[in-house]
């Protein structure tokens, strides 16, 4: 038998995961893929589904995986799942949902009830947050990973992936077998946040998602000359900052004329060395997201900013270096699961609309393998990724019981 999740027990159990965060006096939900928080959270989660009578395993690089048998275990599994990891003082409804839903959802069932497994996954390393890479469990699974670049990029104490796997007691050596085969799962469904506003707008309860965008990143390293800010007159400067500036507002602006596309620019961080304010900047490092659902209009963007940069380069008299972190091609959802799930919603008189995701989610890489899906559920004021990102529970469980036919219905397909 498995304990099947009440409600409650449900809230419970988002509650318990809330609670691992780093304990200090900044706002919101503070673990970050692989910390200390990020651990105790999978342990418990695993020493959870394992006492609800699940098969756990976890992989080389810590994803957990609570299976609950069917009739044909040798057939293809349907899956579900999301990620408990975060950004810096974020909020406590992202990934994490998506888990509390999914294990509410199998655990209705009984083993050998339907013909096809269920499966939960619970995904490493789905914010880029920490090493500069997004959904990296995920690409690992699907075989998208570029292993050899990921182990050039670096944390803030100097540690890329592959150390830290293995500080953590996983074996980055054997990622490889991470990759799952092409028959593991007939079917993938995640529930998230929407993490906009369309929503709440449109007064809707639920999201089906048809597509996902997806981002081209890149680091941009813009090499100036320090000097003093006062006895270096303007015509003599090279300033990284000033040059770093100019792309980031052609940035915005090459985003802003595509805006019908959907597509969006971002440059999220940016470091100044010296940092001074008596010291003209030197170097200057940042970071651009670029993303959007229409090919065409991002690379148009995209061609922008390299555009800028050249200019950069001549009129600032700079150096710069730009790193490509990440050029995804947006990904359509199944058909067939997308139908599914508008139907169901349809018949359980849930007010939905079928959309696309702004955000990039492990689904886009499941569906790179396997029939894959997504819901959403609506974000008060749009916000996320912010200790104020809110969502209703009650939206959480109405999600996870769309979920649970859903997967009742494939499982026995």
């Amino acid at each position: 038998m498995v304990q099947a999740l009440t409600k409650q027990s449900a809230l419970d159990l988002f509650e318990q995961i809330t609670a691992f965060s780093v304990n200090d006096s900044t706002p919101g939900i503070t673990r970050l893929a692989y910390s200390k928080e990020d651990e105790q959270a999978h342990k418990m989660m695993i020493e959870k589904m394992q006492s609800m009578g699940l098969q756990v395993r976890q992989d080389m690089m810590g994803n957990v995986f609570a299976r609950l048998p069917g009739k044909n275990p040798e057939l293809p599994a349907i899956g579900t799942g999301s990620h408990i990891d975060s950004v810096p003082q974020g909020g406590a409804f992202d990934g994490v949902i998506g888990v509390v839903a999914g294990l509410y959802a199998i655990s209705q069932f009984k083993p050998q009830q339907l013909k096809r497994s269920l499966e939960l996954v619970i995904f490493r390393a789905e914010e880029s947050s920490r090493f500069g890479f997004a959904c990296m469990a995920s690409k690992v699974m699907a075989g998208q990973a570029d292993l050899a670049k990921w182990a050039k990029n670096f944390d803030s104490e100097g540690n890329n992936i592959q150390q830290v796997l293995d500080n953590c007691g996983y074996q980055s050596a054997k990622l490889d077998e991470c990759r799952l085969p092409a028959n593991y799962f007939d079917g993938f469904m995640e529930i998230h946040i929407e993490q906009g506003k369309v929503l709440e707008h449109q007064q809707k309860r639920i999201g089906v998602v048809n597509g996902i965008a997806a981002p081209c990143r890149y680091k941009v390293e813009v090499h100036g000359h320090a000097d003093h800010s006062g006895a270096t007159p303007m015509c003599q400067r090279h300033d990284a900052l000033v040059a770093s500036a100019g792309i980031i507002t052609d940035i915005n602006s090459a985003a802003g004329y595509e805006s019908a596309y959907g597509t969006v620019g971002t440059v999220g961080r940016l470091d100044v060395t010296p940092n001074a304010i008596n010291v003209i900047p030197g170097d200057v490092t940042f970071y651009v997201d670029i993303r959007g659902v229409d090919k065409a209009s991002v690379d148009r963007v995209v061609a922008k900013f390299f555009a800028s940069v050249e200019h950069a380069k001549a009129v600032q008299d700079v150096v710069i270096n730009v790193a490509e972190l990440a050029n995804d091609m947006p990904v359509l959802m199944t058909s067939d699961i997308v139908h599914r799930l508008e139907r169901i919603c349809q018949d359980k008189g849930v007010p939905f609309t079928t959309m696309m995701s702004g955000a990039g989610h492990d689904t886009m890489y499941m569906a790179q393998d396997f029939p894959a899906g997504m819901l959403f559920i609506p974000s008060k004021d749009g916000v996320s990724h912010h200790p104020d990102e809110y969502s209703e529970f009650e939206d959480v469980i109405l999600a996870a019981e769309i979920l649970q036919q859903a997967l009742g219905e494939l499982a026995d397909a």
